[in-house]
């Protein structure tokens, strides 16, 4: 498997933990948005905060890998 194929799975994998963790807080908390745009649960602002800590976090590993 190639070094980009791996780097996409990791960010995929990241980001489905976080929206998987976001979704059992809001369950949790009974804290559900009015303006929710996907399955009532997800505002674009979630799942934008999802990419963005996906990437900031995949980038953190690619660097550690690199530095072993």
């Amino acid at each position: 498997m190639t070094s980009f194929l791996k780097t996409i799975l990791y960010g995929i994998g990241v980001f489905s933990l976080f929206t998987t963790i976001a979704l059992i807080l809001k369950l949790v908390t009974n804290h559900k948005p009015v303006d929710a745009d996907y399955f009532g649960l997800f505002t674009n602002s979630d799942l934008m905060l999802g990419v963005v800590v996906a990437v900031a976090v995949t980038i953190a590993h690619k660097r550690k890998m690199r530095l072993k």
